[in-house]
């Protein structure tokens, strides 16, 4: 039975080194590929916008009411009898 010596198993985890490492870089650049592509599917401001316009918002805006200050009497504080 022949013995294997240092070199082969050095050639074994250089090969095997090579082949993790090159993977990495591989999968790190798809990523930094893909990312932007993922970020606009779900992003909601990137959506497009509804031409469509919903009149019953416009009917609901125009009914409100607005308050302004005039109208409100602040409160005024009335002595109380105290024993």
């Amino acid at each position: 039975m022949k013995k294997l010596n240092i070199s082969t198993y050095l050639l074994f985890i250089s090969i095997f080194t090579f082949i993790t490492v090159f993977f990495f870089i591989v999968q790190n650049s798809y990523d930094n590929l893909m990312k932007p592509i993922y970020q606009v599917k779900i992003n909601d401001n990137l959506k497009p916008i509804d031409p469509n316009l919903d009149i019953s918002i416009l009917d609901q805006i125009t009914k409100r009411q607005y308050y302004s200050t005039d109208m409100v009497a602040p409160p005024t504080a009335s002595p109380s009898a105290s024993q």
